[in-house]
């Protein structure tokens, strides 16, 4: 059993996806988090503060722990039913602020430290490979490599890589996202998005990865890679905290960051050498 006084907290961003209150069923248990599916995406609870999205809830780990499929959901703007637990909301999670100004020296140096990085403990994806230029492209990936060669700006064109790769939010999906994400977050806007992006994407990839764009438009994604693509421009960040974000997910973590660099490297004009 979990204490009596435990709480719950979302962030504050919630309600541009989801309009509260809301009823679910938990339709799927993972390890250390579960998800509800509902009109607005999928709601998805975790213990785990920065891999919040918008659409997450962070519950005592407890409650995780003892979650089972089909539990009765309903989150109200102060309070939560989950089964037979009932919680009061914490203070709203902040978002994480884009900085001001870029340090562009500082910059240049996180990205070496970031291709090092993926160079040797990256984990295996198509997207890993194409972005090291193992060889050549791989094959699912050969038409998508060419555009960004080109420098394609209109999401559209790579419809038909959405869903390629492994995973809940595969490969691809999880780098284009990643390239939205800091083209929206600091601003840039040169990635031209099209209304029905996540509509095409629907027909080809998961849910999860819809969403994802859907955040990326926004300049949102989970809190440890919104802080990151804050902390890129504004401090050294370490190898061990690299290592951990490339060890997020199936690859995930790795095609993230795959996609944040090479936005960086080829979108923006920094003049990194590596």
């Amino acid at each position: 059993m979990i204490p009596a006084d435990s709480k719950f907290c979302y962030r504050d961003d919630l309600r541009q996806y989801l309009e509260l209150p809301v009823e679910a069923r938990i339709s799927h248990k993972f390890s250390s988090s579960f998800d509800a599916e509902v009109p607005g995406g999928i709601l998805h609870f975790t213990a785990n503060q920065q891999a919040m999205t918008p659409l997450s809830v962070l519950l005592p780990a407890g409650l995780i722990d003892e979650a089972q499929e089909g539990w009765h959901v309903s989150i109200q703007a102060e309070r939560l039913i989950a089964g037979p637990y009932n919680l009061l909301a914490t203070p709203l999670l902040e978002r994480v602020n884009r900085p001001a100004q870029i340090d562009r020296a500082l910059l240049q140096r996180n990205m070496r430290h970031l291709y090092r990085n993926l160079e040797l403990f990256g984990r295996s994806s198509p997207v890993h490979d194409m972005v090291l230029q193992r060889n050549r492209p791989p094959d699912s990936l050969c038409g998508a490599a060419e555009l960004l060669a080109a420098g394609e700006s209109d999401l559209a064109k790579f419809a038909g890589y959405f869903g390629v790769g492994e995973g809940l939010t595969p490969s691809f999906d999880d780098f284009l996202a990643a390239m939205l994400l800091i083209d929206r977050f600091y601003g840039f806007n040169q990635l031209v998005r099209p209304g029905d992006l996540c509509e095409r994407a629907a027909n080809r990839t998961t849910r999860q990865a819809v969403q994802q764009y859907r955040f990326a438009a926004n300049g949102h994604s989970s809190r440890q890679f919104e802080q990151f693509a804050a902390d890129m421009t504004q401090r050294q960040v370490g190898a061990a905290e690299l290592v951990k974000l490339m060890g997020w997910g199936h690859s995930s973590g790795t095609d993230i960051l795959c996609g944040i660099w090479y936005y960086f490297s080829h979108r923006v004009k920094i003049n990194v050498k590596i």
